[in-house]
């Protein structure tokens, strides 16, 4: 898609931008990869299984009857990693009270929606309602319905092994698929395009960190399968961009001036 963003700089020289995030080829490859993983996933339930394994120990069940399978998933206990999923849970909405923070500073400055700062704080904030927020939270948890591992026969619990994509009758209320804090945590790199363009590979690079870390402890914790925190993670960066694409589409379309368009 070739043309000028909005703003008072000549057309490729401004310091902020969506960039690749709003280019249509990134909103359908990055779908085309969400929908290609929840395939192979849920044809593969073993990855799953296998990966959840690892985390978890087994003990001996003792007098309970009818239970074949007895143990836990031992990094829930550990109190450094429990504060630090505290620290990691709450680091998007400190980083959105920030975002939005700046966006009311801008504004009294005189910035409106043609500036690409403001556009941008936008985008992320509705992305992180949109995604994180209904679409993973209220719908996907609540009506797929695929039980946690800590919650499955095969990890001690009574409810049947569901696999990823698999709609279920067998949890009715925050259930697994797909995991909101991995959706949560993955918006802050959302927030890339509010830094200055020679900062973002760095910066990439520690909020891929975090992302990966939140998503490992959800797996550790017996709370999410690896799929629920891969396909979580991904369906925030694929509302991102379809939201930054129908941006940047509009705001071209109607923009007054003739010299935003190349």
């Amino acid at each position: 898609m070739a043309y000028c963003r909005t703003t008072s700089r000549p057309c490729g020289t401004a310091a902020y931008g969506f960039g690749t995030w709003s280019e249509p080829s990134c909103v359908i490859g990055l779908a085309i990869v969400w929908f290609a993983l929840a395939i192979l996933f849920n044809s593969a339930p073993q990855v799953d299984k296998a990966v959840s394994s690892y985390f978890f120990v087994a003990m001996e069940c003792g007098g309970a009857p009818v239970r074949t399978i007895c143990g836990d998933f031992p990094a829930a206990s550990i109190k450094l990693l429990k504060t630090l999923r505290r620290v990691l849970y709450a680091l998007p909405m400190v980083a959105a009270s920030i975002v939005v923070a700046i966006a009311l500073r801008d504004l009294a400055s005189g910035l409106r929606w043609n500036h690409e700062r403001i556009r941008i704080s936008t985008v992320a904030l509705i992305t992180l309602a949109l995604g994180p927020g209904l679409l993973v939270n209220a719908y996907l948890k609540d009506f797929v319905g695929r039980p946690r591992p800590g919650d499955s026969v095969l990890f001690g619990g009574d409810q049947p092994f569901v696999a990823a994509a698999e709609w279920s009758n067998a949890c009715y209320h925050n259930c697994s698929f797909i995991s909101g804090e991995a959706a949560g945590i993955a918006w802050i790199i959302c927030l890339l395009p509010l830094w200055p363009r020679h900062d973002r590979r760095k910066l990439f690079w520690l909020m891929l960190a975090l992302v990966v870390l939140t998503d490992t402890l959800r797996v550790a914790f017996g709370r999410h399968y690896l799929s629920d925190v891969v396909l979580g993670s991904l369906s925030t960066l694929v509302v991102f961009a379809a939201i930054a694409w129908m941006c940047e589409i509009l705001t071209v379309r109607f923009s007054p001036s003739p010299n935003n368009r190349t």
